[in-house]
């Protein structure tokens, strides 16, 4: 049980890691040698190299971001494994540099977890058990098998894009009208779906450089809304395959920007009972 909403709170720090993108150039090979109309209009287009087309992409991506003070939000999880199959709702409040509380209700409302993540650390409360334990920030890390650090996991939350930095283009092209694009950086592979207007992500597919971790992630974004001038995906479904498959469909049912916080809590005394 302890594992279980151990995957649940990571789950939770990779509930979004692209969303939201400035429009970008249309690039010049894009399209196939039959599409003569679509070549045409390309021709039109100022030639631009591979470097050029990457700055352009980090450049909006970074103008694209959400800025924000704090974050209140209630996720709808729908977990299903090789196993089993089960729902809960995810509490989560942000203090923007300094601190994320998450809370996971289960059945009934029953509290399973409780995380505090800080800059330095992670608190993890179960309350059933009246146990906690404490952990460095890389006790993540180690969990999520990615480098993170404690900017890298708001942003994750957010929705904001990662993994995009020094990152090289790879390859490009449109399907069905909409503009794909392959990066390479230092840990993943990121093959990046935008939507008719280049505004949003669509879908983000993350393979390990490493073949020999066997590690796949698809994330799916869509039902986005205007969220502090930008757009903010609804709903995310998540594939996550490694040794096993990992199936998540996360609806974020309430959330606001830049109000008070709503779901924090104390942190119990260690040997003080609740």
């Amino acid at each position: 049980m302890k594992a279980k909403y151990l995957i649940l709170i990571c789950t939770v720090l990779l509930i979004a890691s692209c969303s939201t993108v400035r429009k970008v150039q249309v690039i010049q090979d894009a399209l196939t040698k039959k599409d003569t109309a679509a070549l045409q209009i390309i021709a039109q287009k100022t030639k631009v190299d591979s470097g050029l087309i990457v700055r352009n992409i980090i450049e909006h991506i970074a103008a694209a971001k959400l800025n924000f003070n704090t974050l209140n939000a209630r996720v709808k999880v729908d977990y299903e494994n090789v196993s089993n199959a089960e729902s809960y709702i995810a509490n989560i409040s942000i203090q923007k540099g300094e601190s994320i509380f998450i809370t996971i209700r289960g059945a009934m409302g029953v509290i399973g977890l409780k995380a505090l993540v800080t800059k330095d650390s992670v608190v993890l409360v179960y309350p059933l058990k009246k146990k906690q334990e404490k952990r460095p920030l890389s006790y993540l890390q180690e969990l999520l098998k990615i480098p993170v650090d404690y900017a890298s996991i708001e942003d994750l939350i957010i929705g904001n894009p990662i993994y995009m930095d020094k990152a090289s283009i790879v390859s490009f092209k449109t399907n069905n009208n909409k503009l794909q694009v392959g990066l390479l950086g230092k840990v993943f592979k990121n093959l990046i779906s935008l939507d008719d207007d280049n505004s949003k992500v669509l879908h983000l597919k993350l393979d390990d450089i490493d073949i020999n971790q066997h590690r796949t992630c698809d994330i799916t974004y869509y039902n986005h809304t205007a969220a502090l001038q930008n757009q903010f995906p609804l709903n995310r479904d998540i594939a996550i395959s490694a040794q096993s498959r990992l199936e998540i469909h996360m609806e974020m049912k309430e959330f606001s920007f830049n109000d008070p916080l709503k779901y924090t809590f104390a942190i119990p005394k260690p040997g003080k009972r609740r």
